[in-house]
């Protein structure tokens, strides 16, 4: 008859030992039912201690988090962590203090598991049951799992950002302002009502006023990128400089649209900027040169259109010191395909950005958007620098000790009283919009019209439009009014001579609806094939 080998105690610590972290917690909590104990206490503070001494060895607080200084005593405990007081400012602390973990009482691996999970882009409620069934949290809820990710989101937003240097891309996107979760909501329009939107609803006056938060995006030709919340509505040349200067290193180019606020920065630091229209393409098809479908198939002949089109500042072309005259066709040729000027990288980073705002989150706050933004940021230039998109436990760990090493804390208290708190238009300017779009629409008998930036008319200023216009342009305009002497007219007589016109008004915004490539935004067209929204 065999005997049943004897286990020693060591063995057993040995075992335990070896467990992974959820497994020990499902013996322990096993443990704890068959006799009929409570240990949530013991594996808080047992949690706590490793905490403490993990940061220990990461030299977390190893100065006073306050004043830097070296001169440090240990000064008790409290809750099983070691507390020190600085011998120069007289500040308690803790290794805790200012991290991502202070007073958490979750162990190391449910914080790095949280962590993979979230840049793996699980839901809250796929997150909630990976942690109740195989981490043993039955108290855990959604709304716990929720600040925890916003958490670890806020510190990723706040790591150092990337020094963008090369050939730069930069662009705007919109989402939509949004106060879920808020019980009492905010109208930015004057003298409208904000109310609760079930469905789709669009917006009344579009990307240029506060119904819409505008993200700035920029990325270099190595990858890397840099993009901000930069305030509600239309962007300013002094909110992108504030923003975007910093994380600028000596750019070659700047790549952007016809947004007037690039070229005014470009101007201010001398960068040479390559504009490409959000029209070209309407442009090259209205001129026979459709890529998709090419009616002039002869080499020579398309080489001539473009040329013409490039020297009438009708397409792509370089500005250098806000001025295309500096660069001949073959000269702004041979610079783009050296340095591949374009906008596909940016344009590429804003699809990106909506799939991580809208995969799996109902919704973003706008209030919360800052730090989902940044938080994008992080992970696409980890991804970058690292070759790899971030997936694994062990990419996640490496993550996590980066934020802890930043010092970086988001608490209860400060979700909880956010507010949006990003530059808006003036109520003078909404005023001044609704009333232009009310014009437009009724001019160009499209009662779906809205502004965009690269309309040109951010300022609504007649003559400051009719001056950002190509000279082309400004001589069409004065053949339909008859304008004798046009073509050998100073350009800002003919600007005044177009100024004394009627309806010049009236006349831009028909140019406006010539140059779009939709009269309808999205946001317009999938309300109407849902049925549930007319304007």
């Amino acid at each position: 008859m065999s005997k049943t080998p004897i286990i020693s105690r060591e063995d057993v610590k040995k075992y335990l030992c070896s467990l992974p972290y959820s497994e020990f917690v499902k013996i322990a909590t096993y443990y704890a039912e068959s006799n009929g104990i409570s240990i949530s206490s013991d594996m808080g503070d047992f949690a706590r201690i490793n905490l403490d001494k993990r940061l220990e060895k990461l030299g977390i607080n190893s100065t006073c988090p306050c004043c830097q200084s070296d001169k440090v005593i240990k000064y008790g405990n409290r809750d099983n962590v070691q507390v020190y007081k600085c011998k120069a400012c007289t500040k308690k602390f803790s290794r805790f203090t200012g991290t991502i973990l202070e007073k958490s009482r979750w162990q190391w691996e449910l914080w790095v598991k949280v962590l993979e999970m979230t840049l793996n882009e699980y839901s809250l409620t796929d997150m909630l049951n990976v942690l109740e069934k195989d981490y043993c949290c039955p108290d855990i809820d959604i709304k716990t799992i929720w600040l925890w990710r916003m958490k670890l989101y806020h510190a990723m937003a706040n790591m150092p950002s990337e020094i963008l240097s090369g050939v730069i891309q930069v662009d705007e996107t919109f989402v939509r302002e949004s106060q879920k979760g808020s019980k009492h909501l905010i109208s930015f329009l004057s003298k409208e009502e904000r109310i609760p939107r079930y469905g789709r609803h669009p917006s009344k006056f579009g990307v240029m006023g506060p119904e819409f938060s505008t993200v700035v995006t920029a990325i270099d030709d190595r990858g890397y990128c840099v993009c901000k919340v930069a305030c509600m509505g239309r962007l300013n040349v002094e909110t992108f400089y504030d923003l975007f200067d910093e994380h600028f290193n000596s750019p070659a180019y700047l790549c952007s649209d016809n947004n007037a606020v690039y070229d005014e920065y470009c101007k201010l630091q001398h960068i040479p900027h390559y504009v490409k229209p959000s029209d070209y393409l309407k442009v090259l098809k209205d001129n026979g040169l459709d890529p998709t479908d090419l009616k002039i198939t002869d080499a020579d002949e398309r080489e001539k259109i473009k040329h013409k089109l490039f020297n009438d500042d009708l397409i792509d072309r370089i500005l250098i010191d806000g001025d295309s005259d500096v660069m001949t066709y073959n000269m702004f040729i041979k610079a783009k395909n050296k340095y591949n000027l374009s906008l596909g990288r940016v344009n590429e980073l804003h699809s990106e950005i909506k799939k991580f705002l809208y995969s799996e989150k109902t919704n973003v706050s706008t209030k919360h958007l800052p730090d989902y933004i940044g938080a994008f940021s992080y992970i696409h230039n980890w991804r970058v620098r690292n070759g790899h998109y971030p997936t694994s436990q062990k990419d996640a760990e490496e993550i996590f000790v980066e934020l802890i090493c930043n010092r970086t804390n988001l608490t209860i208290s400060e979700v909880t009283n956010r507010n949006i708190d990003l530059p808006k238009p003036s109520g003078q300017y909404i005023a001044k919009l609704a009333i232009e779009t009310e014009r437009a629409r009724a001019a160009i008998k499209n009662k779906y019209f809205k502004f965009c930036p690269e309309d040109g008319m951010t300022t609504f200023k007649t003559r400051e439009y009719l001056y950002s216009l190509p000279r082309k342009k400004l001589e069409e305009i004065a053949r339909e009014y008859k304008i004798k002497g046009r073509t050998t007219m100073l350009t800002y007589v003919l600007i005044s001579e177009l100024l004394e016109q009627d309806d010049i008004r009236e006349k831009i915004y028909w140019l406006i609806k010539n140059d779009r490539n939709s009269l309808i935004d999205e946001e317009d067209a999938e309300a109407i094939r849902d049925n549930k929204y007319r304007i």
